[in-house]
């Protein structure tokens, strides 16, 4: 099966992530505003390394954090790294797989903040991860969802040069054999493609903003998140629930 493929390479390239116990690096730092004023029970589907998951875990805010990666040698790593925090709460983290990328385990309506960050692109099918999203997700429910940009302005020039965009690693083509194509993004997307798939699934960005560290120098760090639709190689959204508009 296709998913059997993708979880053994995830198995495989799980030592590409960070330590968590450093702290929210990168992204994280851009998203993390984006959660001020929420607070209850947190689900990050693909925590990856679990840097932004463990750092919300200490707050007090947050009620319980569950963490969601197809990678079991992941989510061991993350284990590992709340065990060394010597956090007093053991119990208020919860890690698990998900299961042809669902969550059975999880009830309707029971989670407050979702958040998934830069795994859209890498699912088999986006609309059943972002439905089942819906399905757990709160009537107030907050949804913060990061993934990478096609229409990036680097991109269209690639394109129109004859050239391969990278978006999902800085491997060269010729070593995607073992890196995975284009660091296995099954998925492209824009800003007005990830719009009309969010609202499909019933979310409704409220906002946007992108991110990035190249060429800060030159200011762009405030043109990225003004304008992330063109200057941007990363979405960032933050959406609402809205049953009224999910198609069935």
């Amino acid at each position: 099966m296709i998913a059997d493929h993708l979880k053994e390479y995830y198995e495989k390239t799980s030592h590409r992530f960070w330590d968590p116990r450093l702290g929210m690096t990168g992204r994280d730092l851009v998203l993390y505003p984006l959660l001020n004023g929420v607070s209850g029970r947190l689900l990050e589907y693909g925590c990856g390394s679990g840097s932004l998951l463990l750092g919300l875990a200490m707050e007090e805010r947050f009620s319980e954090c569950v963490g969601i990666d197809i990678s079991e040698r992941a989510l061991t790593m993350v284990e590992q790294a709340w065990s060394d925090l010597k956090i007093s709460d053991k119990k208020k983290l919860k890690l698990m797989t998900p299961q042809n990328d669902q969550l059975p385990d999880i009830a309707d309506k029971s989670v407050d903040v979702v958040i998934s960050v830069a795994t859209i692109e890498h699912v088999i099918n986006p609309y059943v991860v972002l439905d089942e999203l819906h399905r757990i997700a709160t009537d107030k429910a907050v949804l913060i969802c990061c993934v990478p940009n096609y229409a990036y302005l680097k991109h269209r020039i690639q394109l129109m040069l004859g050239i391969q965009p990278r978006t999902g690693t800085d491997d060269p083509v010729e070593n995607w054999r073992e890196a995975g194509w284009d660091g296995m993004h099954l998925h492209t997307f824009t800003k007005s493609s990830f719009s009309t798939l969010l609202k499909d699934c019933g979310w409704m960005p409220q906002y946007w903003t992108g991110w990035g560290s190249r060429f800060g120098w030159l200011g762009l760090g405030r043109l990225r998140q003004h304008f992330p639709g063109l200057l941007s190689g990363e979405l960032v959204t933050a959406c609402l629930k809205n049953d009224g508009i999910k198609k069935t």
